[in-house]
This record gives C-alpha cells, structure tokens and sequence, in this order.
C-alpha cells in the first residue's frame, strides 16, 4: 500500500522555480517578442463554411459512384473533391495541434508535406482517370480483389 506522503512527493519541486523560464528553460517564449497575427474573426468561419460545402459536394458524387458505378466526369471529380476534403481536414489538425508561435519550423515544413502530398494524390487520381480504368472502377477492384483471389485458388 502506498503511503499518502508518497503521492505527493512531486507537488513541492513544481514551487521550487520562482519562474516558468526556470522551469522549462527557454522553451517558454516571451509575450512581448511573439508575433501576434491580426485579428480576423471571418477567417474561421469562411474556413468552415468552405469545408461543410467540400462535405456536401462529396456525398452526391460517392452515391452517384455507389448507385450508378463508373463515370469519366464523377471519377475527375472525385479526384479533386475528395484530396481537397482530406487536406482541408488535416489542415486544420495542424492548425490546432502544430501552431506556428510554438512550432514555427515543424509547423511549416508540415504543411508544405501537406500541400505536396494532396497535389500529389491529386496527380494520382488524374493518371488512374486518364489511363486506367477510373477511380470507381480501381475501388472496386481493390474491393474486390480479395474475392476473386479465393475464387481462383478454390479452381
């Protein structure tokens, strides 16, 4: 059984340090010298308002994918909706997770991540449109493969 002068042996080194510098060395910057951005207040809201409309745009194409299969035109814009979607939502993972007064370097070198890998997945949803057989179709075979792998080994 633990003695309860044991639990608590932590609380007086936190009032040691007379300052949070002490404490936590230079990884606490100071007020004064840290770059206030401008207010804004419409910023977040256009921001939400962009991702609910990015949001309903995608239900009509995935049903459309779903009832009515392969399409040209839904599969083109189903590679674009959908990237943006997915770095829209992680953007604003590292908006809130990887702030750029805490983490300037690591917050920028992530979100460059961020935009080449969505430019990327977007290039990939071209070429799979272009000279494949199309987004819907190359889901559905992925779906699907494993079915088909167990109907030829039964063969």
């Amino acid at each position: 059984m633990l003695s309860k002068s044991l639990l608590h042996t932590a609380r007086p080194l936190l009032f040691k340090a007379s300052s949070p510098r002490a404490l936590f060395g230079d990884e606490v910057p100071n007020p004064a010298t840290v770059p206030q951005p401008a207010p804004n207040r419409l910023k977040g809201s256009y921001h939400w308002m962009n991702e609910r409309a990015v949001s309903i745009i995608s239900i009509p194409l995935l049903a459309t994918a779903f009832i009515y299969g392969s399409n040209p035109i839904n599969d083109m814009l189903m590679g674009i909706v959908l990237p943006v979607q997915v770095y829209m939502s992680f953007e604003q993972v590292l908006t809130d997770y990887f702030h750029a007064r805490r983490w300037p370097v690591i917050s920028r070198v992530l979100k460059y991540s961020l935009v080449t890998l969505a430019g990327l997945a977007m290039f990939g949803a071209w070429r799979i449109n272009t000279t494949d057989v199309g987004l819907t179709n190359y889901c559905s075979r992925l779906w699907n493969a494993n079915n088909k792998k167990k109907e030829s080994d039964e063969k």
